[in-house]
């Protein structure tokens, strides 16, 4: 099966009933609401719906809440506004603007920082401004680019120190909102430094909220620290839109490349975004750079790929997620795909799951993984394994957050049980119901002898099912009692 997930964001385009069920039933893992756009009734009935849908098809998909963080954006124009090559154009502090040639920035704490000679871009570069000349609440510019600029617009502003919190009051409200609707994953947008992570944690804990937490890579100051901030989170995001402009766009695959590589070595998961399949906003197919695009950032080692446009607010939301499918497909087959990594491991969880990795390999059996919390399933996935991971629990909540992990496929939800025999026991008769191991098949088992409680996985059994099954048997559960594996 497919190891590299899909994370759909779910937009005008994509949010009714029919489109939904479409894209759960041809492979949506994860659902991306952006708190940009949209208020929370609408995330609501969008949250309910998937959750319904996936149900009554039998699947397990994640809900990935993006907070809108501190993008920078224009006020209100009252009309679209052609800017032309050498053009004199002001930015204001004001909230909207009439005034001809003048373009409303109603953020005064970052225009007061704003020296001769920066650079500024509006709409993801497609209007370059260069500062000339700073005075109280303005910034007087020349246009080194034409193009149109209208309300809302975003603003980059490379190399500018940018003082104000990540995590804004509108996150603050918008994150209450998803631990009240179970989301799996949090996005944090602009993280610039662990401290960013920091702050946003400490929400997320005040809030009671169990969900993973994903740094956004949109600034070049989160490209500096990476280091310091993957050991902070549960995933990373390379969203190249306002990384391409806040950095020069040449540096951009080879940043991509370089975030891959370190997060699949600190076990984190790492998502590629923007722009995947951007022409099938207009187009029923893509370009041929595109679907190069997504297999090379398969074959480089991402754990998941994001549709943005495509399936958000474009023409042909299914059609994208059907490409997408089929390139991953064509990309994991090819001899070049880097299964079996040779990872080092740093405690008792990788050490563990390392082992069970060469198991796998050697005797080509199937990885099976009882988890509390869902590490164990994506440390083990850090390895690379042929054969996917077969993921069960006791927390069906833990089992959306598995849908990004590569190569974890979200088996089936167990009751907590203190003897472990017994629970092995039920995990294979599961697993053989859900025809997801065969009778003949050989599976590596990792898992805790603490049952249901985290942290404690300690152990991995390799298990013939033919002989397992000649000596217990199924469905006889009675021949468990007592046994000791």
């Amino acid at each position: 099966m497919r190891k590299t997930k899909i994370i759909v964001t779910i937009g005008p385009s994509s949010s009714d009933e029919e489109t939904l069920n479409r894209l759960i039933a041809d492979g949506m893992d994860c659902a991306r609401l952006n708190f940009s756009h949209g208020t929370h009734a609408e995330h609501a009935e969008v949250i309910e719906r998937i959750r319904r849908l996936a149900r009554e098809q039998n699947r397990t998909v994640g809900i990935l809440q993006d907070l809108g963080g501190i993008k920078l954006r224009l006020g209100r124009l009252d009309e679209a506004r052609p800017v032309n090559l050498g053009d004199e154009v002001v930015m204001t502090a004001d909230a909207e603007s009439g005034e001809p040639g003048a373009l409303p920035f109603p953020q005064p704490g970052v225009l007061r920082n704003l020296r001769v000679g920066d650079s500024v871009f509006i709409a993801d570069g497609s209007v370059h401004l260069a500062v000339t000349e700073v005075a109280p609440s303005r910034a007087y510019c020349r246009a080194l680019s034409s193009g149109v600029v209208s309300s809302y617009k975003g603003v980059n502003l490379p190399g500018v120190s940018i003082d104000e919190p990540v995590f804004t009051e509108k996150d603050k409200a918008d994150l209450l909102f998803g631990v009240e609707q179970q989301v799996d994953w949090v996005a944090v947008s602009f993280v610039r430094t662990a401290e960013d992570v920091h702050y946003a944690r400490r929400h997320l804990n005040a809030a009671g909220s169990k969900a993973l937490v994903m740094a956004k890579l949109e600034r070049g100051e989160g490209i500096e620290n990476i280091d310091s901030i993957l050991p902070e989170v549960d995933s990373v995001m390379v969203a190249r839109g306002d990384l391409g402009v806040e950095i020069p766009m040449e540096r951009v695959p080879r940043v991509q490349r370089l975030i891959v590589d370190k997060a699949n070595a600190a076990g984190k998961l790492v998502v590629i975004a923007t722009q995947m399949l951007r022409s099938m906003v207009i187009s029923p197919t893509p370009t041929r750079a595109e679907v190069s695009d997504v297999s090379n950032a398969v074959l480089e080692g991402t754990d998941a790929i994001l549709l943005s446009d495509e399936t958000a607010m474009g023409q042909y939301p299914a059609e994208a997620l059907r490409m997408a499918v089929s390139t991953i497909n064509e990309a994991e087959s090819a001899d070049l795909y880097p299964f079996y990594k040779d990872m080092g491991t740093r405690d008792r969880t990788q050490a563990i799951t390392g082992a069970a990795a060469g198991l796998v390999r050697t005797l080509d059996s199937k990885p099976i993984v009882l988890t509390s919390t869902g590490r164990a399933a994506l440390e083990l996935a850090r390895f690379r394994p042929a054969n996917d991971i077969l993921a069960f629990s006791h927390d069906p909540a833990v089992l959306r957050k598995l849908c990004i992990g590569w190569g974890i496929q979200p088996t089936g939800v167990i009751p907590v049980q203190p003897d472990v025999a017994e629970l092995v026991y039920l995990v294979l008769q599961s697993a053989l119901d859900l025809g997801a191991v065969a009778e003949n098949d050989v599976v590596t088992i990792v898992h805790g002898f603490l049952t249901g409680v985290s942290g404690t996985t300690n152990a991995v059994q390799v298990l013939s099912m033919q002989e397992y099954l000649e000596n217990v048997g199924f469905p006889r559960a009675n021949q468990m009692a007592g046994m000791r594996l």
